[in-house]
């Protein structure tokens, strides 16, 4: 008999394109995984993935098995956030943020999440945006609170606020408070960016605005580049919330540019394929939290 625990190994062997990954996912081993759909695959009179192939591919019939499995657990999760008492509902929610979410608004969503659902599981993944996406792509992540890029065609991005940067240098920095364009063009500029990234959103921003990059520090951490501006090595693009309690007399001091400052939106993500009525729930709780300003 086919369990749901098999449906959940296949459907996440499926997503990831291999064993190793769905392992990760489901937080067991690679072998607990390969047995699981071995069990699964029995029941069926023709194989689901295509042996030949060194990545997990689906032969046609498990396409069609995958559409099924996928409404299966789809109705098995529904089922149970209509009925069930939220105080008894255990679940795990895989939520991706954004440093800046962490820093600024996350508390107060955990808390009423938690008074809500006294049960459920959070789990955490504070990263670069351009990687919460591959983590809602690969299937590790449930839902993901990003800044808004491309929506991938397989997800919901739901528009929740947004933040704003400003530039800033170390307040023992000689420069004056206010930067032309060519002047800017000399100083060093950092800027978040996480590894591998070819251009991140302040940088094409500033491409779009007429900016030579010439000189830049990059780091994926705010914290990092807001350290590294304090050292007074750099101009950094930071958002406003994380220099607002440092009043005028501190540390950091905000330099005005003839660019002026960029905004960047954020989104909530979510697979179309998985979306339920916590979901739902939960994008409302991120809405009525979502205030990037507040820290």
């Amino acid at each position: 008999m086919t369990t749901f625990r098999e449906l959940e190994a296949f459907v996440a062997v499926a997503d990831m394109g291999s064993f190793e990954k769905a392992a990760r996912s489901l937080d067991t081993s690679q072998s607990s995984i390969s047995r699981l759909i071995g069990e699964f695959e029995d029941g069926f009179k023709y194989p689901l993935f295509n042996r030949e192939s060194r990545s997990a591919r689906l032969t046609s019939k498990g396409k069609e098995v995958l559409r099924q499995a996928r409404a299966l657990l789809h109705q098995r999760a529904g089922l149970m956030e209509r009925f069930a008492n939220p105080e008894f509902l255990a679940l795990t929610l895989r939520l991706g943020v954004t440093e800046l979410t962490a820093l600024t608004w996350l508390g107060a969503f955990v808390a009423e999440m938690k008074a809500k659902y006294p049960r459920i599981q959070l789990d955490f993944t504070v990263d670069s945006s351009s990687r919460l996406y591959t983590g809602m792509q690969d299937g590790q992540l449930d839902m993901a609170i990003a800044s808004d890029l491309a929506c991938p065609k397989n997800m919901v991005c739901i528009p929740i606020g947004s933040a704003a940067f400003g530039w800033y240098r170390a307040s023992s920095l000689a420069l004056p408070g206010s930067l032309s364009l060519p002047e800017l063009e000399r100083q060093t500029l950092l800027i978040q960016s996480a590894p591998g990234e070819i251009e991140t959103q302040i940088e094409s921003w500033l491409v779009d605005k007429g900016v030579k990059l010439t000189n830049t520090i990059r780091s994926d951490s705010l914290a990092a580049l807001k350290g590294i501006c304090m050292a007074g090595f750099g101009i950094a693009s930071l958002p406003r919330a994380m220099v607002a309690d440092m009043g005028n007399a501190g540390p950091l001091s905000e330099i005005r540019t003839s660019l002026g400052a960029p905004t960047m939106n954020y989104a909530i993500l979510v697979r179309i394929d998985s979306l339920t009525a916590l979901h739902h729930d939960v994008i409302e709780l991120v809405k009525r939290h979502c205030v990037f300003d507040q820290h």
